[in-house]
């Protein structure tokens, strides 16, 4: 669908209530409770329909207001990705701030958000930078953090995943030990 189709479609559907980023219980990120102006599009690529892979577009930062914050994961994982690759031309700063901070409100993405980005921080490291184990065990670390902030005491899923990430840490800096010590 063009450009020119998804504004006349939004601007049709502009007199509907608010409705929900995402169904309940969708996997894709969203805040549950979350609602927005139909009209309401991605600050990224400016548009408010799904995505390529039919996600909505999501909001779970301290931004407020009918338009400020929202985004596609995509576009949100592919700016992160853009911005790290510069600071690692730059050979400065660091690269998982934005995969985990909102660069509007400056506030860390939460909840389900944040968990998305920061396995996409991972994929991103093992992608380009496969041999950084310190880039990997800052992955894990955001990873374990972010489970640790969710409900995750009854939510077997998540505990299952946070035993995941400790275990891929914990072999990470294993690995690396054993790196050193071959040296």
């Amino acid at each position: 669908m063009g450009k020119k189709s998804r504004k006349a479609t939004r601007q049709k559907e502009s007199s509907a209530p608010h409705v929900a980023a995402a169904a309940p219980g969708d996997t894709a990120s969203n805040t549950a409770s979350e609602s927005r102006p139909p009209s309401t599009e991605c600050w990224i690529c400016l548009d408010g329909d799904p995505d390529d892979e039919g996600k909505s577009i999501v909001r779970d930062c301290s931004c407020r207001g009918d338009d400020a914050g929202f985004a596609h994961l995509s576009c949100l994982v592919s700016y992160a990705d853009s911005k790290s690759r510069d600071l690692v031309d730059a050979g400065e700063g660091d690269i998982s701030e934005s995969w985990r901070v909102c660069p509007h409100c400056r506030q860390n993405y939460q909840r389900q958000v944040a968990l998305d980005m920061a396995n996409s921080l991972l994929l991103f490291i093992d992608e380009n930078y496969p041999g950084s184990e310190v880039l990997k065990l800052g992955g894990f670390s955001m990873i374990i953090n972010t489970i640790d902030s969710m409900d995750y005491e009854n939510n077997p899923e998540l505990r299952e995943k946070g035993k995941r990430a400790a275990n891929q840490m914990i072999s990470a800096i294993q690995e690396s030990g054993e790196d050193n010590n071959d040296g």
